[in-house]
């Protein structure tokens, strides 16, 4: 078990330092089409869930009204 868990954390380390090395080659990537395409996404999907919200709540709101009459 001891074994083991030393392989699991020098995995990690040389894990965590390729990465650290591709990051840095990395930096010159222009981003901005990515950030535009996911900005456009988010704002869809929170236009969907503010409806399905809206969608649900209406319908307790109407079974709500509908059990007081």
């Amino acid at each position: 078990m001891k074994n083991l868990k030393s392989k699991l954390y020098a995995g990690g380390a040389i894990s965590g330092m390729l990465f650290a090395a591709t990051g840095a080659s990395a930096a010159a990537v222009d981003t901005t089409a990515i950030v535009s395409v996911i900005t456009d996404a988010g704002t869809a999907a929170a236009a969907i869930g503010v409806a399905v919200l809206a969608m649900h709540y209406g319908i307790k709101l109407y079974k709500w009204i509908k059990g007081a009459g």
